[in-house]
């Protein structure tokens, strides 16, 4: 008795990955460094996505990125 060779289901294709400007870079390793945030991960979609110590993340808009993080900067 003969037995059918399975094929394997392709596997689905990765996402685009998505660049991070050398300027936003910059920002962003600066509010790092100055305690402002934890972490942060560029998202397609939604923009960056900034991570605090004792509270909820947020999505920034890339285009507000600068100006979100001035704010912070004031309030801190």
């Amino acid at each position: 008795m003969r037995r059918l060779k399975r094929t394997k289901d392709p596997l689905p294709a990765l996402p685009d990955s998505v660049v991070t400007s050398t300027g936003d870079r910059e920002i962003l390793t600066r509010a790092y460094q100055a305690g402002l945030i934890l972490a942060w991960k560029r998202d397609a979609e939604r923009g960056f996505r900034l991570t605090f110590a004792g509270r909820a993340d947020e999505y920034v808009e890339v285009t507000k990125l600068t100006r979100y993080l001035a704010g912070l900067k004031g309030v801190a």
